[in-house]
Formats: structure tokens, C-alpha cells, sequence
């Protein structure tokens, strides 16, 4: 589905030329046919996806869009490269021909500004940035490539667009850099701000105070990287209730990024009270890996063992007696150091699944529960820091502090605090993500943003949840425009629902009666379409494919979810057949 530059789109030839999709199902093609004609009538035909070749097909979009402040692109999967490519050629044509000067997208807020630094002044390593901002959903070639053109626009003169993100699901930037504000300016509350940061672990981390025993080791790299490692021991439990017993792994990449590999089992732990009992961890050692950790783990109430460790490299048996005492005979738990606050970790004498002793963690101290954590306390603290530094901006002030430099210390405070909300069920992500681009939007008050995120979050409703775009039409109103996606069939990348590894699916065309399907009978393979006329047909509940980070395999119609289009978005962009988004290569 390439754009050749020396071919016009012709409405009509392209119709007969695809034979309405094979005239894709009789009865129901029949049934739909008046909507068809519709969908023929007012689609505007679009002559491909990639950028860099014109807008002349884009022009009618104008209309549409209007005054709008905020445009909404949407995506109905996380992992197709031609809907990323006609999501970058729409911020080509809003950049350039519409003056839209923001780009945010659905990522975790600071981590997406250090990229704004690459695109307006070429700081740093874009792939690099990129992978900094933990999902692998934008970690493809097809987003480094809209990287790169908003660097080029940005050096050639025709314009400015900023790059920006509203995610708030991680604290480790957020929580570091309104740490270095308060040490720079108000070092005296210093001391009470780390008392809260205490209360927020980063993300897959095992620090100490942290509601959970840990057993840590370091295994070398080069010993691990590039090869498959199966990990594996026994573990007896007594009374594990609100947490699991566990093994982890952690493989670590470039300083600031997200892990590369990490698994706790919390999702397949050891519970209640059992017998010795075999568990396992299978992964694939990144080539980069620059760090690993590993161990044990024991979030939750009772008592737990660990004992007769093993690890695989590449299938042969891991030894190496004088790093770790996989079986817990030494005097001391060899190669691991264990922590905890309120967990007692040590060898127990008494239990053994072989040999003389075990590994024991055993819950001690009264801590709220770590599977339903009280949140309220976190949320007080961070509450108080917000409500500190808002009151410190004289002073800041006068300390020679900018206001762009206090808000940026209150608003990364503020993710930390979104994420405990988050964290406790009490506020939405949805919510917390639209506060983000509101806080985005009133910070350039000239600006005109495009917004970047999956259907369900854009979306104004009809989705059977609070959405982004629900949240943002009450408050941006008519100045906002969203566009949803669709497509008929083709591959996609996503996580294995049942293997946990990214893969790419391939799905036949949508089911008939489908709002998918019915886009596809146009025969149209690309195209725009203002719903905000829509007849009544559009106006009741039809599957449109919905697929997010996992699917299910050899589910070639899993997903489908039932929408009434204009009700979720102003305006849709279908392309009739994808492929799987590909790989960054800059790393």
C-alpha cells in the first residue's frame, strides 16, 4: 500500500478495479447497500499513506477541521505500520498547511519532553529517546520516522511543532526531577519530599521499604546476553494471602529506560498454604542487556520458602559456586542480599526441600495490604508536596527559578500523585491523561495540538468507560475534532496473550454487517469520512476491531468491539489492509 507520486487517486477506477472486495458477502452487502452508497458519496478518497508526497488528496480535510484547536488521531491497533504512516502524514499536512505547532502523544509525560529537546535542537539520540519512553507500541521504525520529519521541519524554516506526551503511568522521571527542584530551591523541605518519594517504587523495582521481601543477586551479562535463561526453584508457602511467592528476573538496558525483560510471577505466583513446589521463569536476554538482576520475592501476608534454585543458560546448567549458593547451604544466603521493610528474610534450619535449610520471608510488621494497597497515605503525602511547592512560587520566584521552571517541578509532582490515584482505582487514566493535555494546552494558550493515543482513549464516548476524549469534549468542546481508525485485515504487532512475546497476528477481512467490513464494501481502500452527518444506520452499535497491546492467539475476530461511530468520533480514516509496524532501527 505504497504511494506512488506519479498516480492520482480516481475514485471510479479504483472502485471497479476491486470489484466491491469481491462483492464480500452477498446478503449482507445487500442489506448495507444504502449505506455503502453513502460511504461512496462522502468518503474522501485518500491517494496513500506515506508522507513527504503533497496534500492535494488532505485538502477537503480542511473543512472538516475547521478552527479546531485539538485534533485527535486514533488507531485501531498499537502495531500497524500503515496507519502509524497515515498518522504521520497527517501531522505533515496539520503541521504544515494548518498551522498545528504540538505534537502529544500517549506516552508518559517528562520521558516524552527529552525527545521535544532532539526535535528542536537535535539533542540526543533519537532511537535511544525513543526506547526511553517505554512502550514498545511507539518503539518502531514507522515513529522514529515522524522523530526525524518533525527534526527536519523544525531546520528547514517552514514551521515549528513541539513533541510532547500526557501518560502518567510511571513516576521514575516525574519523581526525579521534581527531586532535583526541591534540592536546588527548597532544600530545608528536602527532607519531607524524600519521605514521600520512600512511599512510590519505580516500576518493576525492588527497592528497600518497598511492601515485599527480596532476595537479590546480580547475574554477570556476559554470561546471559543475547541467550534464552530458564530460572527456576522451590517454593512452599504457609498462609500467603493479598500477594504471591515468586521468582523474578530483570534484564536492565541503556541508564533511565524501561527494563528490557522483567518478570516477578505475579500472575502465577505460589499462594495460600502448599507443599514444595517447582516453578519457572523462561526468558530471552536482550544483546544490550548492560545489567541483570534476579531473586526472589514475597509480596503479601504469611510465610514462604525458597530453596533448590537452577538457572539455564541457553539450555546448560548455570554453575558457579563461587557467586551463588543456589541451594542456601553457606552461612549466609551466597550471591543474594535480602531486604524488606516489615519482612523477616533469612535461613531457616527447620524447612528444607533438600539439604539442611531454606530461604524463609515472612511477613512481620502490620503494612498495608501490598495486593490492595492503602493509598491514601501516598496520595496525602504527594497531595502536600503539591500543595507545598504551589505555595513556594514567591519564593522559588525570588531564588531566581522561572515559572516555567516551578510549573514543571508542580506538574511532575502531580504525575506522581496521578499515578498513586491510578494505583488506589480512585481516578481513571483516562482522566488523569486528559488533565495532562489540558495542562499542555493552557501552557501554550497560541497553540493547535494533535493528539496521538488508541481509539479507546480519543474516543468521546460509546466505549462503556470514562475516555480521554470524553473528559476533553466537556472541556475543549466543538474546538476539538477527533478522527478514529479502522481497517478490514491484514497483520498487526501485539503481545501474545498466552506467550507473553511480541509477535505479529494476520486477521482475514472484518465480519459482514461489521462497521469495518461495511467501510471495506465501498471498495475504497483509503479514505476520510465526516460522521457527523452519518445516517441512522452509523448510529447503532457495530463491531469495529479494538486491539490493543495483547491478543489472543488464533483469534482471528478477537476484539471486535460494538461502537456507534459518531458517538465515539467526529471522523474516521480507513485503510482497507495493514501490515505489521516494524522494528526501530536505530537501535
Amino acid at each position: 500500500m505504497e504511494f506512488n507520486p506519479e498516480t492520482r487517486y480516481d475514485h471510479r477506477m479504483r472502485i471497479a478495479r476491486l470489484a466491491l472486495v469481491g462483492a464480500l458477502s452477498a446478503a449482507g452487502a445487500s442489506q448495507d447497500q444504502p449505506v455503502v452508497e453513502w460511504i461512496r458519496a462522502n468518503a474522501i478518497p485518500l491517494a496513500g499513506v506515506e508522507a513527504g508526497h503533497g496534500f492535494a488528496d488532505l485538502q477537503p480535510l480542511k473543512k472538516l477541521i475547521g478552527d479546531a484547536r485539538i485534533v485527535s488521531l486514533g488507531e485501531a491497533t498499537h502495531g500497524s505500520r500503515e496507519i502509524f504512516q497515515l498518522k504521520h502524514r497527517m501531522v505533515e499536512f496539520l503541521a504544515t498547511e494548518m498551522g498545528f505547532n504540538v505534537f502529544a502523544i500517549e506516552a508518559n509525560m517528562p520521558e516524552a519532553y527529552r525527545m521535544n529537546d532532539y526535535v528542536l535542537n537535535g539533542t540526543g539520540d533519537p532511537a535511544e529517546l525513543l526506547k526511553g519512553m517505554y512502550f514498545w507500541t511507539w518503539d518502531t521504525g514507522e515513529v522514529l520516522e515522524l522523530i526525524q520529519w518533525m527534526r527536519d521541519f523544525n531546520r528547514s524554516g517552514k514551521g515549528r511543532i513541539e513533541f510532547t506526551g500526557f501518560d502518567m503511568q510511571t513516576p521514575t522521571v516525574a519523581l526525579d526531577l521534581a527531586r532535583r527542584f526541591v534540592a536546588d530551591r527548597d532544600a530545608d523541605f528536602l527532607a519531607k519530599f524524600d519521605v514521600a518519594a520512600g512511599m512510590v517504587s519505580p516500576e518493576g523495582s525492588a527497592s528497600s521499604g518497598s511492601p515485599f521481601g527480596v532476595a537479590t543477586g546480580t547475574f554477570p551479562v556476559a554470561d546471559a546476553a543475547g541467550k534464552k535463561i530458564r530460572f527456576r526453584g522451590y517454593i512452599k508457602t504457609e498462609g500467603v494471602a493479598s500477594g504471591w511467592a515468586g521468582l523474578w528476573w530483570r534484564v536492565d538496558g541503556a541508564e533511565g529506560a524501561a527494563p528490557l525483560a522483567f518478570d516477578n510471577m505475579e500472575d502465577r505466583g505460589a499462594t495460600g498454604t502448599s507443599g514444595w513446589k517447582r516453578y519457572a521463569i523462561k526468558l530471552t536476554v536482550d544483546p544490550n542487556a548492560k545489567g541483570i538482576q534476579f531473586g526472589l520475592i514475597m509480596p503479601g501476608r504469611g510465610t514462604a520458602w525458597f530453596d533448590d534454585l537452577a538457572i539455564e543458560v541457553d539450555g546448560r546448567r548455570y554453575k558457579n559456586a563461587s557467586l551463588f549458593d543456589l541451594g542456601f547451604e553457606s552461612s549466609s544466603p551466597q550471591g543474594f542480599s535480602t531486604d524488606g521493610s516489615g519482612y523477616d528474610v533469612r535461613l531457616d534450619a527447620e524447612v528444607a526441600h533438600s539439604g539442611k535449610q531454606s530461604l524463609r520471608m515472612t511477613r512481620v510488621a502490620d503494612l498495608p495490604d501490598p495486593a490492595h494497597p492503602d493509598q491514601s497515605l501516598v496520595e496525602s503525602r504527594w497531595k502536600d508536596v503539591i500543595g507545598h511547592l504551589e505555595g513556594g512560587r514567591a519564593v522559588y520566584r525570588a531564588g531566581g527559578a522561572t515559572d516555567g521552571d516551578i510549573d514543571w517541578a508542580i506538574q511532575n509532582a502531580r504525575i506522581v500523585f496521578q499515578g498513586a490515584q491510578w494505583a488506589s482505582d480512585k481516578v481513571p487514566r483516562d482522566r488523569s491523561m486528559a488533565e495532562n493535555i489540558k495542562w499542555i494546552a493552557d501552557h501554550n494558550p497560541n497553540a493547535r495540538i494533535v493528539l496521538w493515543a488508541h481509539n479507546g482513549h480519543v474516543a468521546k464516548g460509546s466505549f462503556g468507560y470514562e475516555t480521554m476524549g470524553g473528559d476533553l469534549r466537556g472541556m475543549f468542546g466543538q474546538e476539538m475534532f477527533v478522527f478514529g481508525s479502522a481497517f478490514n485485515s491484514g497483520s498487526f504487532q501485539a503481545f501474545s496473550a498466552s506467550r507473553r512475546t511480541l509477535k505479529t497476528f494476520t486477521v482475514p477481512p472484518a465480519p459482514p454487517g461489521s462497521l469495518d467490513a461495511t467501510l471495506a464494501s465501498s471498495g475504497i481502500p483509503m479514505f476520510a469520512l465526516d460522521l457527523r452527518q452519518a445516517p441512522a444506520w452509523f448510529r447503532k452499535p457495530r463491531e469495529s476491531r479494538q486491539i490493543g497491546a495483547v491478543y489472543p492467539e488464533n483469534a482471528p475476530f478477537a476484539h471486535l468491539a460494538k461502537i456507534v461511530a459518531p458517538e465515539a468520533y467526529d471522523g474516521i480514516l480507513f485503510i482497507d489492509q495493514t501490515t505489521a509496524a516494524r522494528k526501530n532501527p536505530g537501535l
